[in-house]
């Protein structure tokens, strides 16, 4: 274990996805500040499974632990749609635990950084030129702070979002086809809101089950429920044994709040934008703001802080979180409607991170008009887009 130093140039608190995603970069800049990282684990284990769509000379390529380039969604007992990527793009997926353990491995060979484990931040107090933090395990002095901890640790109210429960398991025969990732499948709707049936084949026999439900609650034993029933369907007559599980809530929300801009404490994660509103990825736009952050602090300035997504992009996720969170809407056939009628490459824009106005047109041209109509109700005007 290195020795902990009282002063720092830079704190970290907290060693997840955007934690350890700028670590990485700051070691790869062969920065020469001297950083310290706060997590409040004990160890870490593999607790999530990121995925992105992304093509194939991602900088992360040697981490993957799979990809496909054919993507499925279905509703309840209706036909299954798939897309096949024009180009190679893929919908790859990262375990957390090999990124974990790498980012680790590079850390233990760092001079420069310092990963702390099992601490609780108990107080932060900022001054002109410094931010103090008093933890459980001593007292530490910093020029910047960097608050990577999740929305669900801090009070906050009960938010519109992805709960989400998976059970990844191995079966005793072949059951999967491993080309295909089945994004969105099954997808209906009861009293607990809108859900769906997330499949992950890593090979023929091992895949990642995984039930999601877009609600503003949705009790653990409902999302048991859904899960134990989806693989009862799909595994009937094999045998299997479960690996490991998953639990976990992406608020979606366009309500981030304002970053502080003249504050040393920069806050990163879910609050302030780390995740797409309307979808609830994240990883791309963390691995984004992480480099853009690096560089800045190896030319000598301040962390940057989460980039705002554009005018048009928010009010697009405001609308459509607006018509996906109304019980009246049919949610299973305004996902469907973006499946059968878009292009693979533009409805994966259309969600991911890389969207642009015309992927927006695209999408109005392909979604059913009548409750996006009901739901201008209220909506602000939407600026035209500045050529």
């Amino acid at each position: 274990m290195k020795e902990a130093h009282p002063e720092y140039d830079l704190i970290i608190i907290g060693g997840g996805c955007a934690g350890l995603s700028l670590a990485r970069l700051l070691i790869e800049d062969e920065s020469n500040l001297r950083v310290l990282i706060l997590e409040h684990r004990a160890a870490y284990s593999d607790d999530r499974t990121w995925c992105f769509w992304e093509k194939s000379d991602h900088s992360l390529k040697t981490l993957e632990a799979k990809a496909w380039a054919t993507w499925q969604f279905s509703c309840a007992d209706d036909d299954i749609y798939s897309h096949k990527s024009d180009s190679d793009l893929a919908y790859r997926c990262i375990r957390s635990g090999s990124f974990y353990k790498h980012v680790q491995n590079r850390i233990d060979k760092s001079t420069h950084l310092s990963l702390m484990m099992s601490v609780r931040v108990n107080d932060i107090q900022e001054n002109a030129k410094s931010v103090s933090l008093t933890t459980d395990r001593g007292e530490f002095c910093s020029r910047w702070v960097i608050d990577t901890r999740p929305l669900q640790d801090r009070v906050v109210e009960r938010q519109f979002g992805q709960h989400f429960l998976g059970i990844e398991i191995e079966c005793d025969q072949d059951r999967f086809d491993d080309q295909v990732a089945q994004i969105m499948t099954n997808m209906q709707q009861d009293e607990y809101g809108f859900r769906f049936t997330y499949l992950l084949p890593f090979s023929r026999r091992h895949a990642l089950f995984e039930e999601t439900r877009f609600t503003r609650s949705a009790p653990e034993e409902v999302l048991e429920t859904d899960l134990q029933d989806s693989i009862k369907k799909k595994m009937k007559g094999v045998g299997f044994q479960e690996r490991r599980r998953e639990r976990g809530f992406i608020p979606m929300s366009c309500n981030t709040k304002p970053a502080q801009q003249n504050s040393r404490i920069v806050q990163v994660g879910v609050t302030v934008g780390a995740a797409r509103p309307s979808t609830g990825y994240a990883f791309l736009r963390i691995q984004a703001w992480a480099l853009e952050c690096a560089r800045a602090l190896s030319a000598g300035a301040p962390p940057t802080r989460q980039t705002v997504d554009p005018a048009w992009m928010r009010w697009a996720d405001r609308l459509f979180l607006k018509v996906i969170e109304d019980p009246s809407n049919d949610v299973p056939e305004i996902f469907l409607a973006l499946a059968k009628r878009m292009r693979p490459d533009h409805f994966v824009r259309f969600l991911s991170d890389s969207a642009q106005p015309t992927d927006l047109l695209r999408a109005i041209y392909a979604l059913p008009k009548r409750p996006f109509i009901a739901g201008l109700t209220g909506m602000p005007r939407l600026k035209p887009v500045a050529r």
